[in-house]
């Protein structure tokens, strides 16, 4: 599926624009004031529920396959994701391409899932703090010689892979307002 056209263009080019702008640790502690708003969003156990989806409003960078999902639907996305991401980033780093092609449906979480998942997504952004902050201390910098394809934005750096798994995880808390919103919580 993926998104509009015009909104892949627009995308594209504010990430691309966003990685020359920032260095490595900006993005590395956007990324981490993400995960502890998502945390906190999920953490929330007492006023909703978690694990109930609901079908949000269009979200910019959001598919519409992807508008049904719980709040653990999206950790357990974000999961798979950085989990990958932190594995890519290290390999090109280490001057090795990333085996195969993206493919954006296997990132699509199951239904039936449970409090497991928020450990999981806990535990990989960890991973991935821990991981870019070793290669940053082994290289100065996240700059890849190697490209690896985006299927919406195309051959990425390491560096454009690092400031897409920021921005993709601002994208899916806002996902995640969406729901709680529509579950009537303010």
């Amino acid at each position: 599926m993926g998104l509009p056209s015009g909104e892949q263009f627009i995308l594209n080019s504010m990430l691309k624009i966003f990685a020359l702008l920032r260095s490595v640790n900006p993005v590395l502690n956007l990324f981490q004031r993400e995960t502890q708003e998502l945390f906190e969003l999920a953490d929330e156990t007492d006023s909703y529920d978690v694990f109930q989806p609901y079908l949000i409003p269009r979200v910019i960078g959001i598919e519409d396959s992807s508008r049904n999902w719980s709040v653990m639907m999206v950790l357990e996305h974000l999961h798979m994701v950085n989990r990958d991401l932190k594995n890519g980033i290290s390999a090109m780093m280490e001057g090795v391409r990333p085996r195969g092609t993206v493919d954006v449906a296997l990132y699509k979480p199951q239904q039936d899932l449970d409090w497991g998942t928020l450990d999981r997504f806990t535990a990989t952004n960890h991973e991935y703090v821990e991981t870019i902050r070793q290669l940053v201390d082994k290289y100065g910098h996240l700059k890849s010689p190697i490209r690896h394809r985006h299927p919406w934005f195309g051959p990425l750096s390491a560096h454009q892979w690092h400031c897409l798994a920021a921005v993709h995880q601002r994208i899916h808390r806002r996902q995640i307002q969406k729901i709680v919103a529509m579950m009537g919580v303010v």
